[in-house]
């Protein structure tokens, strides 16, 4: 048995503190042949196109870092409240979600926009009625003063 050595109540303990849930680390992205699966820190950026979403995610099996896009059959409301709890994502636009930790600019002209580290060149707007939260969420991850 694999508790061996420990008793159930200090395993039980040893359990609830570790506070380290697999299902907070991956997601699973189903396509036609099935499901992919990710780690959630990978996801660059999401983008919505109605119905579909395309999730751009770090592709490290390369040399220079890139992206592979995945696009899912669910919209922005199937997936936005899972990834925005996690406290790394942040929905700047009605289109758009980004994995604060891949971003490399934020240009305050034009309305703020945002560019990111997937090698794409896609600019990522941040809305005008998002971009004070968007800010605060920055400062509340310590990531801004």
């Amino acid at each position: 048995m694999c508790q061996q050595g420990i008793g159930g109540t200090k395993m039980e303990t040893f359990t609830r503190n570790m506070k380290f849930d697999i299902d907070d680390h991956l997601i699973a992205l189903p396509d036609k042949n099935g499901l992919n699966f990710f780690e959630l820190r990978k996801i660059i950026r999401c983008q919505s196109d109605n119905s579909y979403t395309e999730f751009f995610i770090l592709d490290e099996s390369s040399k220079k870092k890139g992206c592979i896009k995945i696009v899912v059959s669910k919209g922005f409301e199937h997936l936005e409240e899972f990834l925005v709890t996690k406290g790394f994502f942040f929905r700047v636009h009605n289109q758009h979600i980004v994995n604060i930790y891949h971003i490399n600019k934020y240009i305050k002209s034009d309305g703020g926009y945002l560019m990111m580290n997937d090698n794409t060149g896609a600019i990522v707007p941040v809305a005008r009625a998002r971009k004070e939260d968007f800010l605060n969420h920055l400062k509340s991850r310590g990531i801004i003063f």
